[in-house]
């Protein structure tokens, strides 16, 4: 209805083979609008903000050369606020403490690069796996080098030189209904193959890898390794995603320039969408 094509802004969709969990779009759906920065990259491979950035950038010139309008989709802060202000500006780190890291690293393992910075941040360690090798030596670079740790960087307030004119919405649902959803696409996902899916990926990669250690596949891993029974499985993988949900609209709160809809109300955020669209002088198809 607005002459859009969607560009994907979740930090899982981009990978491939990771379908089931992250509920990407369907084949059909993406035969009936154009999706992009779904699958881009393997599992075993990095895709960070900065890479986004690049990215995406280059696909909004692409859609604006064929006068369509670029529409962003998805549910990570980081991601959004890179694009539209730059990406956090987190000092270089010196050399030595790159060694320092290292030199814990081959010590101990990722494990007592982990157990470290439980004890500079504990607040940065409980949102990594301890597995999860190289966003747990880059937290811990930041906080020995800056003594603050790197969430100070990414939760700095919103810079106003904003970079694209938008239109920003946030999903605004009652806590409620918001967690009933939840549950229910739990249920769904793992209805539709969640758990082949994940056995399918340990074929061919490890399961330490950052990927699988995402909400979901981390459980279901666990599941298939003994660790955790079917009846403990569900409820866990739903607490987990309550919890995620929780912290996204933590942070989308802090973004003063989103403005809050329930997504039912559709005719009035398309009318808002066409305004704004108007404003910045954006052609309608």
């Amino acid at each position: 209805m607005l002459g859009g094509e969607l560009i994907c802004c979740d930090s899982m969709q981009v990978y491939r083979g990771l379908d089931i969990g992250t509920a990407k779009p369907t084949p059909a759906e993406r035969i009936r609008i154009a999706h992009h920065l779904l699958d881009i990259v393997n599992i075993d491979e990095i895709f960070s903000a900065g890479d986004f950035v690049r990215e995406t950038e280059r696909i909004i010139k692409e859609l604006q050369s064929r006068n369509k309008v670029p529409i962003l989709v998805g549910g990570t802060g980081l991601y959004l606020r890179s694009l539209l202000f730059g990406l956090s500006q987190i000092p270089e780190i010196s050399p030595e403490t790159k060694i320092q890291v290292n030199e814990l690293k081959s010590g101990g393992g990722t494990r007592a690069c982990w157990q470290r910075l439980k004890e500079l941040d504990p607040s940065g360690a409980e949102k990594l796996h301890p597995n999860d090798s190289s966003r747990i030596m880059r937290t811990l670079e930041v906080i020995l080098s800056t003594g603050k740790p790197l969430s100070s960087f990414q939760q700095i307030e919103v810079p106003s030189n904003q970079r694209y004119s938008f239109y920003g919405m946030v999903c605004d649902r009652p806590r409620e209904e918001l967690y009933e959803r939840i549950n229910n696409k739990t249920l769904e996902m793992l209805e539709q193959g969640w758990i082949d899916e994940v056995r399918s990926l340990l074929d061919d990669y490890p399961d330490h890898l950052k990927p699988l250690q995402s909400i979901g596949y981390r459980e279901i891993i666990l599941h298939l390794k003994g660790e955790l029974t079917e009846s403990e499985l569900i409820p866990l993988i739903q607490q987990r995603t309550r919890q995620y949900a929780k912290r996204q609209l933590t942070w989308f709160r802090r973004e003063s320039h989103l403005i809050w809809k329930h997504p039912d109300d559709k005719q009035r955020i398309l009318e808002e969408c066409r305004v704004c669209l108007e404003k910045i002088g954006q052609n309608l198809a």
